[in-house]
């Protein structure tokens, strides 16, 4: 892979992921708004993950 792949591959990453944190957060928010506390709220989205499918 050529350095300028990696690059871009590393930009994607980061695209997609700066993404995926704002999805996640709000998720979070409305959570807490809700009234689960932050702990709560970490633990649902730790579990969420380990569902993913491989």
């Amino acid at each position: 892979m050529t350095a300028s792949t990696q690059h871009s591959n590393h930009l994607l990453e980061e695209l997609v992921a700066e993404e995926i944190a704002n999805q996640i957060n709000q998720i979070a928010e409305e959570l807490q708004r809700e009234g689960w506390p932050i702990a709560m709220v970490k633990r649902f989205m730790h579990v969420a993950v380990e569902r993913l499918p491989e």
